[in-house]
């Protein structure tokens, strides 16, 4: 059994997903302890509940210790077989999040899968949908993974109540994945997303930030309205180059006026194109299981934050792979995965 200690690094929920990913994947019983002890109310709230059981599930493992609250739990992980799932959160919790943690072992069942995900699907601390869609699920098709998502309701905070709907078939080839340079720029767009409110808080996000940016890049805007059970907001901008497509998103909530949502977005978009990176901060954090999973690689981004480090030990308890973090100037990293 492997014990993971939840509260080394950035002390989150990433620890969590990515132990309980790798546990159903190698089939190597998990014991984590403090899990979430980095945070305001530590334990398993109900995202992470979900998770420790959809994984339970796909993996017919054994679970003790799963409930709310629970700062500890053991998984014995069984065989994992694919199918159709329906994983409801019951809150605004992340679906995007919950994705991340069953898509890794989905890629080693026994045939294709099709899993109907409830809750949150644009939210605060979380990859918003349209970023899983066009940033993160283009790089695992890079590396020759068959996967495909769809968004049938928008969830915002806190009503929740979004589905994205996720269709997995089993990795048959692993490609290596290399992101040193963009590549031309090709497409610079930015969206106002909004459900429930005054089209005025959508344009005018929209033209805050492109003033804001108006002498770096010429952008395309869009304000569009979607369905969901509860009014939110998010405004998000998209690099789409030629290696890759990067997107910054800011979520709108009560008490945050449409100028700072705004200039938020802008400070994100100027700090990745000033900095240099390939990779942005939270991508890089996310490739680095499928990438060790997989074939392994390489890519330009930050210097390594909490996340990535915790990433980094957990990934390594389980699998003998090499993840180096090699410093290439005082804003630049070069992240490795040596099979």
């Amino acid at each position: 059994m492997i014990t993971i200690d939840g509260s080394f690094g950035e002390g989150g929920g990433q620890i969590l997903r990515t132990s309980l990913s790798l546990s159903a994947i190698t089939g190597q019983p998990l014991h984590i302890e403090n899990i979430r002890a980095n945070r305001k109310k530590p334990g398993l709230m109900r995202q992470h509940l979900a998770c420790v059981k959809a994984v339970a599930e796909i993996c017919h493992g054994e679970l003790d210790g799963a409930e709310l609250n629970s700062q500890a739990l053991t998984l014995k992980p069984g065989m994992i077989q694919g199918g159709d799932y329906r994983f409801i959160i019951g809150s605004a919790g992340s679906t995007l999040l919950l994705a991340q943690a069953i898509l890794p072992v989905l890629l080693f069942a026994d045939r294709p899968s099709r899993v109907v995900l409830e809750g949150g699907t644009h939210t605060m601390q979380a990859p918003i949908f349209d970023f899983f869609e066009r940033v993160y699920l283009p790089c695992l098709h890079k590396m020759g993974l068959e996967i495909e998502v769809s968004m049938e309701r928008a969830g915002f905070y806190p009503a929740g109540g979004g589905m994205v709907v996720l269709s997995v078939k089993p990795a048959r080839v692993w490609r290596q994945l290399s992101l040193i340079e963009r590549g031309e720029l090709q497409e610079a767009r930015v969206t106002a997303l909004g459900s429930g409110l005054d089209q005025s808080i959508l344009t005018d996000e929209l033209k805050i930030f492109q003033a804001g940016l108006a002498g770096v890049l010429p952008w395309q805007a869009l304000a569009r309205d979607v369905e969901s059970s509860g009014s939110g907001n998010v405004l998000f901008a998209e690099l789409a180059y030629e290696n890759l497509t990067e997107l910054f998103s800011v979520c709108g909530r009560y008490g945050l006026s449409r100028k700072s949502v705004a200039k938020s977005a802008i400070s994100l978009v100027k700090q990745y194109i000033g900095q240099g990176w390939v990779v942005g901060q939270h991508l890089a954090d996310q490739l680095m299981l499928p990438l060790a999973l997989g074939a392994g690689g390489n890519y330009l981004t930050g210097r390594p934050t909490l996340h990535a480090e915790s990433n980094r030990q957990v990934i390594r308890r389980f699998l003998d792979v090499k993840v180096d973090f090699k410093k290439m100037s005082d804003s630049l990293c070069e992240m490795e995965v040596q099979k």
